[in-house]
């Protein structure tokens, strides 16, 4: 086997470390990869320790050069404080399209950093993105309600934004605060007794947008939707973010200010079922498996999904009992509603089994109540389909098919059962064991008589 020298061997190992810790010193960014038409990218260079010596930025095709800027901080690698420094060139975009940023190099503390390429989506001002009627300043924080005026046991969505106008020379950053900050939002809207889900944001990255026409970035900082468990009014109360905001070389600390807001709650109608049904606006989808065409005796599948706009977790579909015509059998239920979201859905699957023929309409087994948003009073949802049953009925079909739900409601499951196989392999490997035990007992005893 060859082997390695031992001053060799360490020489390697003291290589291969002085070459990765070369490559963590210096580390580039380039962002966003998406822009609107005068929007601008950045190219980040971020280099550990005292220097900090940067070439010249390659001019980019496609791109114009607008400021430079260095940061300086303290951060910790390997349980040492480090000084780390940016080194940032932001680029304006000319010319809409997807652009291609080439393999770069660029000069760093007279070693060469090679930037790998990069392709940037440029979008047109009148086709970019999601378009907002909002009153926003250049740079702006700003708390968005989705509605000004709710019922109880509705939702409204709250999204608290920190926007950025690509007109703006001025570059932004956030601090390393910024979680700590969101967490403190969350805690002053977040009203007494209502309902919370919230989307939490791990990455604050920026999505273009236009904003009465022109071109903005917009950070999302934080998301939920609240369902009031009564009548009294949901105030926002102003709320102040500290930013940072370039100065010549540094960067500076700057605090901006939301408005304050009320979303006013309206009280329910009265009703027999006020405290009990969802608010919102929901609709049925259905489906039938193997059409609508059963014949007595045989199980099909029926899926019911009550979907829209509401607290799904309030959302209940009154179980079928089973009637002279059918017998129901609720197979499972599941709901879907991601965090921070209004819409969502409940699917609840059935086997039901026909027991007499006939023409029946489902509108007299499956219905929803709850107060509609939008009408503005309560309503209920009922089953559209109608299934066509033939064949004799159960009751005197002697023949008819066991079906695997069949008598499934008389089954015991509170009761042990036994399994009469097993017991009897269990006592005839007991006996053998006997049997052995005794046969040596007796070889012995033969053996000492001798």
């Amino acid at each position: 086997m060859f082997k390695i020298p031992k001053n060799l061997f360490w020489f390697l190992i003291f290589i291969s470390i002085g070459g990765f810790a070369q490559n963590q010193t210096v580390r580039v960014e380039i962002n966003p990869l998406e822009v609107i038409v005068d929007g601008q990218i950045s190219i980040h260079i971020y280099i550990l320790g005292n220097q900090y010596e940067v070439g010249e930025f390659p001019d980019i095709k496609g791109f114009k050069k607008g400021n430079k800027s260095v940061k300086h901080a303290k951060v910790v690698l390997n349980k040492k404080k480090q000084d780390q420094h940016q080194v940032s060139q932001n680029y304006i975009a000319e010319t809409s399209g997807k652009i291609t940023i080439p393999d770069l190099e660029i000069l760093v503390n007279q070693k060469i950093v090679n930037i790998d390429s990069k392709v940037i989506n440029v979008l047109k001002k009148n086709t970019g993105g999601v378009e907002k009627v909002i009153d926003v300043e250049e740079v702006d924080f700003v708390v968005e309600s989705s509605k000004k005026e709710i019922f109880e046991g509705e939702g409204v969505k709250i999204n608290i934004n920190f926007y950025v106008s690509d007109k703006t020379n001025i570059q932004w950053q956030f601090p390393n605060n910024i979680g700590t900050q969101v967490e403190d939002f969350a805690k002053k809207i977040k009203p007494k007794d209502c309902l919370e889900s919230r989307h939490t944001i791990s990455n604050l990255s920026g999505k273009k947008i236009l904003v009465n026409d022109e071109g903005y970035t917009v950070y999302n900082l934080f998301e939920a939707v609240y369902y009031p468990l009564n009548d009294k009014n949901f105030v926002i109360p102003s709320l102040s973010i500290n930013m940072e905001k370039l100065k010549g070389d540094e960067f500076e600390g700057v605090s901006l200010k939301s408005k304050n807001q009320t979303i006013k709650v309206k009280k329910l109608p009265d009703h027999p079922l006020k405290d009990k049904v969802p608010v919102g606006v929901f609709k049925f989808r259905e489906d039938i498996k193997n059409g609508n065409k059963q014949t007595t005796g045989n199980s099909f599948e029926y899926t019911l999904t009550v979907e829209g706009d509401g607290n799904f977790s309030a959302v209940n579909i009154n179980k079928s009992e089973s009637t002279k015509q059918f017998d129901f059998f609720e197979s499972s239920t599941n709901t879907k509603q991601n965090l921070g979201s209004l819409s969502g859905q409940k699917t609840v699957k059935y086997k039901i089994v026909p027991k007499e023929a006939g023409n029946f309409s489902f509108s007299n087994y499956f219905s929803f109540v709850y107060f509609n948003i939008e009408k503005q009073n309560y309503d209920t949802l009922k089953s559209q389909r109608e299934i066509l049953v033939s064949g004799e009925d159960i009751s005197n079909n002697k023949e008819t098919k066991r079906d695997i739900y069949s008598d499934i409601e008389n089954l015991k499951t509170d009761q042990k059962s036994y399994n009469f196989r097993n017991m009897a392999k269990v006592f005839a490997n007991f006996v053998v064991g006997i049997m052995i035990l005794v046969y040596l007992f007796i070889l012995k005893s033969k053996n000492n008589g001798q």
